[in-house]
C-alpha cells in the first residue's frame, strides 16, 4: 500500500508561482518571450477574461490566442500582440514594462480562480502598497462560475513550465 506522502493531495488549495524577468528578457527571443508563447500553447482557446485596472477598469471575454505576434517599435520596446484569427481580440503586452508574472489559484466566493498577472517595477518605497497587475487573465468559468477540467488542466500545465 502507498503511504500518505505519495498519494496525491485530496484538498484543494491556493497556490501561486511566481517570476521575475529583466530587460534582456524583454528581447523577442527572451524568457519572457518565451512564457508569452508557452501561455499561447498552453491555454490556446481557452474562455480567458482579460482585465487591465487604471482609471477605469476593461473587461473582456475570449479565446486565449493561440500564437503571439512579436513586434519590435524602436523605444517602446518589444510589443506582444495576443489577438483572435479574427482580429476581434486584441491585447497588446510592452515586454519591458512587465517585471514579473505570476501565476495564482485561489478561491472567492465559493469559485475557484485560475489568474495570470503581469506585473511592472515593483514600487521603490517598501511602505508602498503592492502594484495593480498590468494586465490580468483569469480562467472564465462561464455561466456556472465553474472553470472546466479542461481548462485547469492547461493552466496547470503552464504552471509547470514556469516552476
Amino acid at each position: 500500500a502507498a503511504s500518505d506522502d505519495d498519494m496525491p493531495p485530496t484538498e484543494w488549495e491556493p497556490r501561486e508561482f511566481r517570476r521575475a524577468f529583466t530587460a534582456e528578457d524583454s528581447e523577442e527571443h527572451g524568457e519572457l518571450a518565451q512564457f508569452m508563447r508557452d501561455a499561447g500553447s498552453c491555454l490556446a482557446g481557452t474562455d480567458t477574461r482579460f482585465i487591465v485596472i487604471g482609471d477605469a477598469i476593461l473587461e473582456t471575454v475570449a479565446p486565449f490566442p493561440a500564437t503571439p505576434r512579436f513586434a519590435a517599435l524602436g523605444a517602446k520596446g518589444v510589443c506582444c500582440t495576443l489577438a483572435s484569427d479574427d482580429k476581434t481580440f486584441e491585447a497588446h503586452v510592452f515586454l519591458k514594462t512587465i517585471r514579473e508574472v505570476a501565476l495564482a489559484r485561489s478561491e472567492r466566493g465559493g469559485r475557484k480562480i485560475y489568474a495570470i498577472r503581469f506585473f511592472g517595477e515593483p514600487p521603490g518605497d517598501a511602505d508602498a502598497p503592492p502594484p495593480r497587475p498590468k494586465l490580468t487573465c483569469v480562467l472564465h468559468g462561464g455561466e456556472s462560475g465553474e472553470v472546466p477540467a479542461a481548462a485547469v488542466e492547461k493552466w496547470e500545465r503552464l504552471a509547470e513550465k514556469m516552476m
